[in-house]
Formats: C-alpha cells, structure tokens, sequence
C-alpha cells in the first residue's frame, strides 16, 4: 500500500461525496447518510485489492470515531448536509492514514 494510491483514494471519496452532497443538496434532502456511498466505496476498493484484516479493522473503527465526534461537533454550526460531508471527509482522510500505515509492510 503506498501513500500515492491512499491520495487517489482520497480524491475518488472527495468525488464522490462531492455528487452525493450536490445531489442531496438539489434534492433538498438533508436526511440520507452521506457517508454511505463513500464506505460502499471504500470497502469494495479494501475487498478487491487490499485484504489486509488487521489494517481494515483499524481503519474503520478510527475512521468512524472521527465521522461520530465531528459530526455532532459540526451540526450545531453548520446546516446538517454540510456537517455531515465535512465529517465524512476528514474520517476519510483518517481511515486511509490509518490503513496506509498498518498496510505497509515491514522492514527487517
């Protein structure tokens, strides 16, 4: 796992929670979860290339713990939708951090 591939990562998660918050937002819509196309993303791309349980697991339990504090930190300034997709963001950014690091393989 190399950091390149965690920034295009990055940048397929930022796109697509970019069309989803655009959509909710023209929708009008501000109670469907943001975050669930960008997991559904995010877990195809960990089953597909990188079965790296240890890594996985901790990815998500980090990754999820700053979505659930940021979003509840953000709501109360922000509309809900925009809260939501900042929170999404920065849990991205941590998940990827997180498997980028517990992936890499050792060195002896």
């Amino acid at each position: 796992m190399t950091w390149g591939e965690a920034g295009r990562m990055l940048v397929w998660c930022s796109v697509v929670c970019g069309a989803v918050w655009a959509v909710l937002a023209l929708l009008g819509e501000y109670q469907l979860p943001v975050a669930a196309p960008v997991v559904v993303l995010l877990v195809q791309w960990f089953w597909v290339r990188h079965r790296h349980w240890r890594a996985g697991v901790m990815a998500g339990f980090s990754g999820s713990a700053v979505v659930f504090l940021l979003v509840d930190a953000l709501r109360p300034h922000l509309d809900r939708l925009s809260a939501d997709v900042m929170a999404t963001e920065a849990g991205v950014v941590v998940a990827l951090a997180v498997f980028t690091l517990c992936a890499r393989p050792r060195r002896a």
